[in-house]
């Protein structure tokens, strides 16, 4: 029954990686919530059968139906994310509604920092609304290991801002992070994305000078996380 559960979720989280690619899309630009999505190439308007999650994708063969020009993985692959970063979450809780809003947010702000190198600042307003009350919510749970873990990272995260080595929404995601889960869990996510990068850095030919999206892997490292509890 639990694998059941899982399943169902992770089919969720499929539905909603895909939404948030279409925000992510369309935010400031035109109506995402009641227009149906359309080839970005060709314009035509997507069936109910070319929207569904992975499926479809795997059904055309990574090409539009109309067009046949070449869909980019990387929306099976932010779909396939977001299948395991739902997966485990009690939809029918608070705080479960909670934690699905909060990774809602952060995906968003990956998939948008992906794809521009930025992203809308907006995209992660819900999720630092609800890291902050949590907080204070749980101030008096707060322990000196907990500062322990916080206080040193987010020095160095100030410093390396003022470097530009770092943006500062690198920064917010951290807080978001450090405020609802716990600066250890934080820390960790961080951890995972710096060693996929570093692998990254040292498998593929990636030019070092050049700007790099992080968000998208932080949120791997969230997933990560998550599936490890």
């Amino acid at each position: 029954m639990n694998l059941l559960y899982q399943l169902t979720n992770f089919l969720i989280g499929t539905c909603l990686a895909s939404h948030a690619c279409v925000i992510a899309e369309r935010a400031g630009k035109e109506d995402f919530i009641f227009t149906r999505s359309k080839c970005t190439n060709c314009k035509q308007q997507l069936s109910l059968l070319d929207e569904i999650p992975l499926v479809s994708y795997l059904m055309l063969k990574g090409r539009c139906r109309y067009c046949k020009v070449h869909i980019p993985c990387e929306y099976f692959l932010i779909e396939f994310l977001g299948g395991f970063a739902f997966c485990k979450i009690n939809f029918s809780s608070i705080s479960g509604m909670n934690t699905a809003l909060v990774l809602f947010s952060l995906l968003l702000a990956a998939i948008s920092d992906y794809q521009r190198k930025e992203f809308d600042v907006a995209f992660i307003v819900p999720a630092f609304i609800i890291a902050t009350l949590h907080i204070l919510l749980n101030f008096q749970k707060i322990s000196s290991v907990d500062l322990i873990h916080f206080c040193p990272i987010f020095a160095l995260f100030i410093y390396e801002i003022l470097k530009n080595n770092l943006g500062s929404g690198d920064l917010l995601v951290y807080l978001i992070l450090a405020l609802y889960f716990s600066p250890q869990f934080a820390n960790l996510a961080f951890l995972v994305a710096s060693l996929i990068l570093v692998i990254l850095f040292k498998t593929a030919e990636l030019d070092r000078k050049a700007s790099v999206a992080f968000i998208p892997f932080i949120y791997i490292g969230v997933v990560t996380q998550l599936l490890c509890k």
